[in-house]
């Protein structure tokens, strides 16, 4: 009897301890998934905390720029008209001075040597033109003018007349100042290499924006008209060029 007793009791020890050891088998497992669940939890906040912190560095990034940008001076192209101001000091001209030559490339390509005018009357109007084609309004009246004066004397009579733009930017237009003020005359740039040449040359003269220089056939320089003037002032003139 004590045997039996001890045998029954044997067994159940053993199916209790095949059942602790299946707890403690389950209470593992459960561990391993909620360790493999908070590490999975644990990349997941960490991936939201870079790609924030990203977002933020960006942000960062870009207001720093921002500040720094404005902080830095800003020329903007300005569209006015350039100063026509010759980088020659002026000098009193002599009686005698013969007008300075130039050359300057009419803006369809054809070259304008002033040479090649000798024994002619010839209008040099000099004009400022802005970056979109803007240009005061003296050479607005000038233009008018000289269009009055060329339907009269270009052409049929030994008289030319140019004008010299000073235009400093790519965009002047200055086809569309051709077209607009009806200038069957030269119209070329003398900045199209980056000096004014022609500007200087002129410097005695005391030129400024909007004038107009008339030189006679023996190549002097025989009047400046540095403030607006008109058709029948500046024929007047030219005619008694031509007469002399």
């Amino acid at each position: 009897m004590p045997k039996k007793k001890k045998g029954k009791k044997h067994w159940k020890e053993r199916q209790r301890q095949r059942t602790l050891r299946r707890q403690r088998s389950l209470e593992g497992e459960r561990e391993r998934i909620d360790q493999v669940i908070e590490k999975r939890h644990k990349e997941k906040s960490r991936m939201r905390l870079r790609k924030v912190l990203g977002v933020v560095c960006v942000i960062v990034l870009i207001l720093i720029s921002y500040g720094v940008w404005q902080s830095m001076p800003h020329t903007q192209p300005s569209t006015e008209p350039p100063p026509i101001n010759p980088t020659k000091p002026p000098e009193t001209p002599s009686s005698t001075d013969t007008a300075p030559g130039f050359s300057l490339r009419d803006i369809n390509g054809t070259l304008f040597s002033l040479s090649n005018y000798k024994g002619r009357a010839i209008a040099i109007h000099f004009m400022a033109v802005g970056c979109h084609g803007q240009i005061n309004t003296i050479n607005e009246h000038q233009l008018t003018q000289l269009k009055t004066v060329c339907n009269s004397y270009c052409g049929d009579k030994p008289f030319a007349a140019v004008t010299v733009a000073v235009a400093t930017c790519p965009s002047s237009d200055l086809a569309q100042i051709r077209a607009t003020y009806g200038i069957t005359w030269f119209l070329g740039n003398d900045y199209d290499d980056g000096k004014m040449d022609i500007v200087d040359g002129y410097a005695a003269y005391s030129i400024n924006d909007g004038t107009i220089v008339l030189i006679d056939k023996t190549f002097h320089v025989a009047q400046t008209y540095s403030e607006e003037t008109t058709a029948s002032t500046l024929s007047s003139r030219i005619s008694q060029l031509l007469g002399a």
